[in-house]
C-alpha cells in the first residue's frame, strides 16, 4: 500500500513539473528574469572585445595570433590537378594570397632596414600588361585622383585645399628615382596598400588595403608609372599607335582624314602620321 502511494505522489509530481515546463514555454513574453537553471554556465566570466584585462601581462583580453599560424582553411585539393581540369584557376590564387610566402609581391618590401631603399622592391614583380595598366587607371581615378589629380601632379579637388605641395606630385623627379626610397616601386606599392605616416606617428595618407587587392594595388603603380612617362611626351614622338594618334590630333584641330587608314605625305608635312 506504501509503496503504491508512493508511486502515485511521484506520478503527480512528475505530471507537475511537466505541467510547468509546458506552460514556461508557451512562448508570451514577460519582463521577469529568465529562469537559471544551470546559474554557472549563464553567468560564467568572459572577456568583451577589447576590454583592458589583468590576467595577461600585456593587458590585452585579445589574443595575438600564435607566430606561424596561417589564415588558410579551405579543404586539401590538388591545385594543379584543379586547374588541369579547368575547374580550379581561382584556388591557386587565393591559397597565394591567403599563404603571402612572397614578400616583395604581397608587401612590396624585402628584409633590408627599413630606412635603406633597398628595403622596398625595385621593381613591379609582375608582368606589366595593358589590361592591367587600364585597372590601374581605373582604380587610380577612383581613390588616387581626389587627392593626386587624374594626371599624377597633386592637384585633385583635395589636394588644391592644401597650402603648399602636400599632396605628392609623381612626376617629381624623387618619385622617379629607383635608386632612392620615395622612387621604388614596392614603396608606392607599400604606401597606398598601407598608408603613410610622419615619424611622429601622424597619419599622413591612409592606407587603401580595404579597397585595392595586391594585383589591384600594383596596377595602380604600373598606372603611375605610365604617367611619368607620358609627362613631356610629344604627340610626334611616333610612340602612340597610328589610328589613336590620328584620334588625339583630330581632337586637336588637325584634320587627318581616315583615321584608320595611315595619313599622306601632305598630312605627314603638316604634322600627321610619321
Amino acid at each position: 500500500m506504501n509503496h503504491a502511494r508512493t508511486s502515485m505522489l511521484l506520478g503527480f509530481g512528475l505530471a507537475a513539473i511537466v505541467g510547468t515546463g509546458i506552460v514556461g514555454c508557451r512562448g508570451e513574453r514577460s519582463d521577469k528574469p529568465p529562469r537559471q537553471f544551470f546559474p554557472d554556465m549563464d553567468d560564467a566570466e568572459h572577456f568583451r572585445p577589447q576590454n583592458e584585462t589583468e590576467f595577461f601581462a600585456d593587458g590585452r583580453s585579445q589574443r595575438p595570433t600564435v607566430p606561424g599560424t596561417v589564415g588558410y582553411g579551405r579543404a586539401p585539393i590538388d591545385h594543379a590537378e584543379a586547374e588541369d581540369a579547368g575547374w580550379g584557376d581561382g584556388f591557386g590564387v587565393q591559397r597565394a594570397r591567403l599563404l603571402r610566402e612572397d614578400q616583395g609581391l604581397y608587401f612590396g618590401t624585402t628584409d633590408a632596414p627599413p630606412d635603406q631603399a633597398e628595403h622596398y622592391v625595385r621593381d613591379i614583380p609582375v608582368e606589366v600588361t595593358m589590361d592591367m595598366i587600364r585597372l590601374g587607371q581605373e582604380k587610380f581615378d577612383i581613390y588616387c585622383a581626389i587627392c593626386h589629380g587624374y594626371e599624377g601632379d597633386g592637384k585633385g579637388t583635395v589636394g588644391n585645399r592644401w597650402a603648399g605641395q602636400i599632396v605628392a606630385n609623381f612626376h617629381d623627379p624623387k618619385y622617379s628615382n629607383k635608386d632612392d626610397i620615395l622612387g621604388r616601386d614596392g614603396y608606392m606599392y607599400h604606401v597606398g596598400r598601407y598608408g603613410l605616416y610622419d615619424p611622429n606617428g601622424v597619419l599622413r595618407m591612409p592606407g587603401y588595403s580595404h579597397a585595392l587587392d595586391e594585383n589591384e594595388a600594383w596596377a595602380v603603380v604600373a598606372y603611375i608609372r605610365t604617367l611619368q612617362a607620358s609627362r613631356g611626351m610629344s604627340i610626334d614622338d611616333g610612340v602612340i599607335p597610328g589610328a589613336e594618334r590620328n584620334r588625339l590630333l583630330e581632337q586637336r584641330g588637325t584634320p587627318v582624314g581616315n583615321a584608320d587608314q595611315p595619313a599622306s605625305q601632305e598630312q605627314i608635312a603638316e604634322g600627321g602620321e610619321q
